[in-house]
């Protein structure tokens, strides 16, 4: 049967579903995304977002003072962005919060972004510096809900961010399983962490820093050493990433600085002198040489030590690539143990651990994340967002390590 154009009706089904669209796409029009620089506007996200995030192991005013020692360190200074969805002012359209006012303006949807160093392979093998900016703390006030305006919200960022100077990539890490950012252009990528509980009987054996073959390992601090340590260990990885291993596929990777280790680390130093612990944490790791480290942070909210970046020797037959492994892993329950703390956990675990010799001194659990699921989009060259990223090979992500999360 043929039907002319001019007498065809389209179902009120289909009628209907084209009405929500424009009618969806009429109400989204009426906010823009706006970049925050007020501090008190900064402290209104986080008075917003306290009970899902500070409460109940911190009251309000301690939540808020964590929040701004983060703000102040350099690594926040140098390249943080506060975001807000906000209601337009007549036809405003700019990203300036010049005309918003703490306690009367609604960020309907606010988060944060924090740029790393990172470095993309494309698969021409073509090292592309520059930066990846990391979204955390993604919040939408309650009666916003349910109206598309997260989707919306992430969309706009995603858009902004592909045109800040150098930018090469975005990270996030879910709290909302693997499909939900999936969906909104941010790639899940393997999420795999080994855990070693403090109190299990293999791994109570205090560590003394040194082993039967004289082997000794060295604290590291939060100082200039440690900033020249990580600017070697960052260039290893970018060495590293142009092998002949990445060949034909992306890869990236975020370098690890000091300054980025200490926004995590002030975390820890924050919750130990809420709690009033004698000791505060100031050693952030040990090392055994450039090829044998841990670096850690303090988790007292999650009782864990987390490992955010690690370089341990490939394994061996001799043996002496997982002596030296069980050492810094020992050092790591010790310093556990010594804020009392319940487990020390390590993201993408490397393959020593899984060595018969390191299994048989440590119990080790190795699994996929239930959270904090590494999630990443890289932009196309030129700084435009990459619009066919799901039809891509999943790049490969090198050094998918705590020290990357916010």
């Amino acid at each position: 049967m043929v039907v002319l154009c001019s007498q065809y009706k389209a179902p009120n089904l289909n009628r209907r579903a084209i009405q929500t669209v424009v009618e969806n796409k009429m109400a989204l029009a009426k906010y823009r995304v706006v970049q925050l620089t007020k501090e008190e506007l900064l402290v209104q996200c986080k008075d917003d977002d306290f009970e899902q995030w500070g409460a109940p192991t911190l009251d309000l005013p301690q939540y808020q003072r964590k929040e701004q020692l983060q703000r102040e360190t350099p690594f926040s200074q140098r390249g943080s962005i506060f975001w807000a969805l906000v209601d337009k002012a007549d036809s405003d359209d700019s990203s300036s919060d010049s005309a918003l006012v703490a306690g009367e303006t609604v960020l309907c949807c606010h988060c944060e972004s924090h740029r790393f160093d990172c470095v993309v392979r494309r698969c021409s093998g073509e090292l592309e510096r520059g930066y990846s900016h990391h979204i955390g703390s993604v919040f939408t006030l309650p009666a916003f809900r349910k109206r598309g305006l997260a989707t919306f919200f992430l969309q706009e960022v995603a858009k902004q961010m592909a045109q800040l100077p150098g930018a090469v990539a975005s990270v996030l890490y879910s709290d909302l399983g693997p499909t939900y950012y999936e969906k909104r252009g941010w790639r899940l990528h393997p999420s795999q962490m080994a855990t070693l509980e403090v109190a299990h009987p293999r791994n109570l054996m205090t560590g003394n820093r040194r082993d039967d073959g004289g082997l000794t390992l060295t604290g590291l601090f939060l100082d200039d050493a440690l900033d020249a340590f990580l600017k070697a260990d960052s260039e290893r990885l970018v060495r590293e990433l142009s092998s002949a291993s990445f060949d034909g596929r992306e890869a990236f990777v975020t370098l690890p600085t000091r300054d980025s280790v200490e926004w995590q680390f002030c975390i820890g130093v924050h919750f130990a002198r809420v709690r009033g612990l004698d000791e505060l944490p100031s050693c952030c790791g040990a090392k055994a040489s450039e090829d044998a480290f841990v670096l850690w942070c303090h988790n007292l909210k999650e009782a864990t030590l987390y490992i955010v970046r690690t370089r341990l020797p490939e394994p061996d037959a001799t043996g002496d690539a997982a002596a030296v492994t069980c050492l810094l892993l020992r050092a790591a329950l010790e310093e556990a143990r010594k804020f009392q703390l319940k487990k020390v956990a390590i993201w993408d675990p490397p393959a020593v651990l899984l060595h018969d010799h390191v299994r048989s001194q440590l119990e080790i659990a190795v699994g996929e994340r239930e959270d904090s699921l590494s999630s990443a989009r890289l932009f196309n060259q030129g700084g435009r967002g990459d619009e066919e990223e799901g039809a891509r090979l999943l790049p490969q992500w090198l050094a998918n390590e705590k020290f990357a999360w916010v």
